[in-house]
């Protein structure tokens, strides 16, 4: 059972994430709340597993909100409905620790995926959350630099490529022929090479750098 905590101010919006995410019979939510403030009194005492945050129609700015869950609490996967037109905050909230996206015209099938793919430890963002990113840095002077690259392999690259492409572990290992666990061994040795902290920040990388 996935326990599921939502700061969402529409009420009609906010059931109807309830009705999907309930009648999967594998999630539970533990408490809702219109307001930071109120969001934040309640996760003192409650402990989720997942935490939904409505962007689009936050009484609270959105950035202070996730700055202040984060400080309660670090580990907590968070994911974020938004739209494309928060394209120009999408490199701010994955540096800010966000572990998804799903966009607000998703279907129910998409919310469900979302959460089961962060409650299994990874992150999730749509392949086209990684198209808008890749456009508005090209509005940006980019720092990251990968002049040489020889300094990955062909399987990693390969690797890099289909998590570029939303793949979670398993998918890539069945793509591979490999397990998830080596493809989680490929990923760790990626990221120490990249230098670079978790999945959100090296495909981030590979956008910047023509890798995808």
């Amino acid at each position: 059972m996935c326990n599921i905590a939502i700061l969402e101010n529409y009420s009609l919006f906010c059931s109807g994430i309830k009705s999907v995410l309930e009648e999967t019979g594998e999630c539970k939510i533990v408490f809702e709340s219109k307001t930071i403030s109120d969001f934040m009194t309640k996760l003192k005492n409650g402990n989720p597993d997942v935490i939904i945050i409505d962007i689009i129609h936050c009484l609270d700015d959105g950035i202070s909100t996730i700055k202040k869950i984060r400080r309660k609490t670090s580990r907590t996967p968070v994911l974020l409905v938004l739209s494309t037109d928060y394209s120009d905050s999408f490199e701010e909230y994955i540096s800010m620790g966000v572990n998804g996206f799903i966009f607000n015209d998703a279907g129910a099938d998409n919310l469900v995926n979302a959460i089961k793919v962060l409650q299994n430890g990874e992150d999730h963002f749509p392949p086209q959350v990684w198209l808008l990113l890749k456009k508005y840095l090209r509005t940006k002077k980019v720092a990251a630099t990968y002049e040489d690259k020889r300094i990955l392999t062909n399987r990693e690259l390969s690797i890099l490529k289909l998590f570029c492409k939303g793949y979670t572990y398993k998918e890539i290992g069945a793509k591979l022929n490999i397990s998830p666990r080596t493809v989680e061994t490929h990923k760790k040795n990626i990221q120490t090479k990249l230098s670079v902290r978790s999945t959100a920040e090296m495909i981030e990388f590979a956008y910047q750098n023509d890798l995808q």
